[in-house]
């Protein structure tokens, strides 16, 4: 009578035991138990999202750590240059990245601590972390990361506009300032956007608003596209006239591959082509580049932050160089050997002669 009971009990513990964690009593004899095929589908297809989703969490740690590193980098040389010339323009540069970082160590901040809400202290949540993710999206906690991911992708866009102003600031057509006005326009409309983006998501997740979210992000896109495109072929035919001009050496500063990519924010704009269409496709992929992207797109500024600090950038006298070292033409001639005398004698150079190039500047007819 007693083992009866016993068993009975230890029944009992079992069942509660198995409630508790939400297992269906059938598997712990190794059957389906009494989940349907749909439930078990749906139940794979929630745990590959939320899987997907904590991995996007965690590679944008990696990402902070690049931004961090560029940051520290270009702090160090804005300082260590700053000169009564250059005191305004490296003031406002530091200033910049200096909130660029704040903002984006702010959404780092905002975005594991929400994960870890939904993954930790909300774990029972009926339908689980996706299910917390969209029901509490305005939680404080991830509002703090969304206006700072927005405020700063505002700030990112009106520095690749400069970059695009100071590009083409030499060019004198009078055609030009429609060019100019483009992308500011487009600029008020990314942030008229961004705002009704902020609002919208107060009350549901992004993926619940899809329209003005998606309106939000194809405008912040196609800003950075048009923007690209117009750095990119300004570069190319800079490229194109002063090589005629004055060698590909003295311009490849400006005008090789790696510069131009740079200059023209390639990472950022590809990343975000990415996210736009797995967001519109509804593919939990985008989640991945959700939380990655204002990383992304922050160390594409600093690259070019870092290249304007180092002197390797464009500059607003950088067109005018070329032209102004064009009214010289360059006469390069061999390494000299010993010169030779019409009395057949020979002067000896010095090594250190031979092994450099001597350059013969004239003035050009």
């Amino acid at each position: 009578m007693s083992q009866k009971y016993a068993f009975q009990q230890l029944k009992i513990l079992v069942l509660r035991a198995l409630s508790a964690r939400n297992l269906p009593i059938g598997r712990c004899r190794g059957e389906a138990g009494p989940v349907s095929a749909a439930a078990r589908v749906a139940s794979r297809h929630q745990i590959f999202v939320e899987e997907i989703w904590l991995q996007g969490a965690l590679l944008s740690k990696i990402a902070n750590g690049v931004e961090l590193a560029l940051f520290v980098m270009c702090f160090h040389i804005l300082v260590r240059q700053m000169n009564r010339h250059n005191k305004k323009s490296s003031t406002y540069l530091l200033s910049f990245i200096t909130i660029v970082f704040i903002l984006g160590t702010l959404f780092t901040g905002g975005n594991t601590k929400f994960t870890q809400k939904a993954f930790v202290g909300y774990r029972d949540f009926p339908g689980g972390p996706r299910a917390f993710q969209e029901a509490d999206f305005s939680d404080p906690v991830d509002e703090i990361a969304n206006v700072s991911w927005v405020v700063s992708n505002w700030l990112m866009d009106m520095f690749l506009v400069w970059r695009f102003v100071i590009i083409y600031r030499s060019v004198t057509r009078q055609w030009i300032w429609l060019l100019l006005a483009l992308p500011c326009l487009m600029l008020l409309a990314s942030i008229g956007l961004g705002i009704a983006d902020l609002v919208g998501i107060t009350n549901s997740s992004p993926f619940a608003i899809l329209n003005v979210s998606l309106s939000y992000y194809v405008m912040s896109l196609s800003l950075n596209v048009i923007v690209t495109i117009l750095i990119a072929g300004r570069l190319l035919v800079f490229r194109y006239q002063t090589r005629r001009l004055i060698g590909a050496y003295h311009t490849s500063t400006y005008t090789n591959v790696i510069a131009i990519l740079v200059e023209i924010a390639a990472l950022y704009s590809l990343f975000v082509i990415l996210f736009i269409v797995q967001f519109g496709l509804g593919s939990p992929f985008a989640n991945i580049f959700l939380q990655v992207v204002s990383q992304i797109q922050t160390i594409s500024s600093l690259l070019i932050i870092f290249r304007v600090a180092r002197g390797r950038a464009w500059s607003e006298h950088t067109a005018t160089k070329p032209l102004t070292q064009s009214s010289t033409r360059s006469t390069c001639l061999p390494p000299i050997s010993d010169i030779a005398f019409r009395s057949n004698q020979t002067a000896t150079v010095p090594e250190s002669i031979r092994s450099k190039e001597l350059y013969i500047y004239a003035s050009a007819i």
